[in-house]
């Protein structure tokens, strides 16, 4: 049978490592054309090594915090397709930014990489999407939208996203494209925060695992895997507008209310 995403153009951020990686090969694995874009190029060069079907994917270094540099990267992707079927933000992250009043500059690097960088891809390369009956804009989010545990700025981007993801629906209403994303909680992916907390602090890990995670069991890239491919793939209408959270029961919210 083959796959609903065979030969569909998908774009990756956050795909040197982490779940844009663990995203990459899975979707590789299904016959995807994937365009991974991070940063680092090198780790993109690992990732691509990893996918099974190279021939028609493209790997694009791109800062986030830089304006100039994702419209390169946007330029570049409409250049090589004529067409792009799913965008997954999956880049993000606090940066190191725990102030809690942080100066300009810091405040707007987390800004930029979490919420500004994604209204810039998906405003240019919207044309590519519209070409399609069906295309999809993902994102990850995270219960910090909610729950308020993460830095400020991160918490803020967090925030930010959730409206941006429910008004965009709502601006691209009958025009095919779905818009949605993930709430995630803690799990552990390779290179990502949970797996070097694990490697530098494994008491700090197992803590963090006996306080705050009611199953006691942390989960993996692997668990969020089916509810990521069922936000994109073919029967998607429902989930448009929303932010779909899938945090192992670690979120207190309905507590605030």
């Amino acid at each position: 049978m083959v796959s609903f995403f065979n030969n569909k153009n998908i774009l990756i951020t956050g795909a040197s490592y982490g779940l844009g990686a663990f995203v990459a090969k899975e979707l590789g694995k299904l016959g995807a054309n994937l365009i991974l874009v991070a940063r680092n190029k090198q780790k993109l060069e690992h990732t691509l090594s990893n996918i099974p079907n190279k021939t028609n994917s493209l790997i694009l270094p791109c800062d986030f915090e830089s304006h100039l540099q994702i419209k390169a990267v946007c330029n570049k992707i409409k250049s090589n397709f004529s067409n792009l079927h799913i965008i997954m933000h999956i880049a993000g992250g606090g940066l190191g930014v725990k102030d809690a009043l942080p100066v300009h500059k810091d405040y707007m690097k987390v800004m930029n990489l979490n919420l500004f960088s994604i209204f810039e891809i998906n405003r240019n390369l919207l044309s590519l999407l519209k070409k399609n009956e069906q295309s999809t804009i993902f994102h990850v989010g995270s219960i910090a939208s909610n729950e308020s545990i993460g830095s400020l700025s991160y918490n803020v981007a967090k925030v930010g996203l959730v409206a941006y993801i429910r008004s965009l629906s709502k601006e691209l209403s009958g025009s095919g494209i779905i818009v949605n994303g993930i709430a995630p909680g803690a799990f552990e992916c390779e290179g990502n925060a949970m797996s070097r907390l694990k490697n530098k602090n494994i008491i700090a890990y197992n803590e963090f695992i006996e306080q705050k995670i009611p199953s006691r069991k942390m989960p993996g890239a692997n668990d969020l895997l089916p509810l990521i491919l069922l936000l994109i793939g073919k029967n998607n209408h429902i989930y448009n507008g929303n932010i779909v959270s899938c945090d192992n029961g670690e979120g207190n919210f309905y507590k605030t209310l």
